[in-house]
């Protein structure tokens, strides 16, 4: 089937192309539209759970500030001499 020029029964006219052309472009405005909607919600969102928790554990941060190093506080790093190598998986 061979199409020629004047044809237009493909349905490639420059009509279709406009429309195609401009709901794309409005397919687009509203995808990047809805993506700066949602980005501000999860943004508020977010914002709102960080804040309930900083203010839901401020007594527990002041607490921590009463335990300050009072020179009572041993670093201790355990070394054992004595404990047989296993070189089986090596051999």
């Amino acid at each position: 089937m061979t199409y020629e020029k004047g044809n237009q029964t493909d349905g490639s006219g420059w009509f279709a192309r406009l429309l195609a052309t401009l709901l794309s472009a409005i397919v687009l405005v509203a995808a990047a539209m809805l993506s700066m909607v949602l980005l501000a919600i999860m943004f508020g969102v977010g914002t709102i759970v960080f804040v309930y928790f900083w203010w839901k554990t401020r007594a527990l941060r002041r607490q921590g500030r009463g335990f300050g190093d009072d020179g009572r506080t041993v670093d201790v790093e355990i070394v054992h001499q004595n404990v047989p190598d296993n070189d089986s998986a090596k051999r």
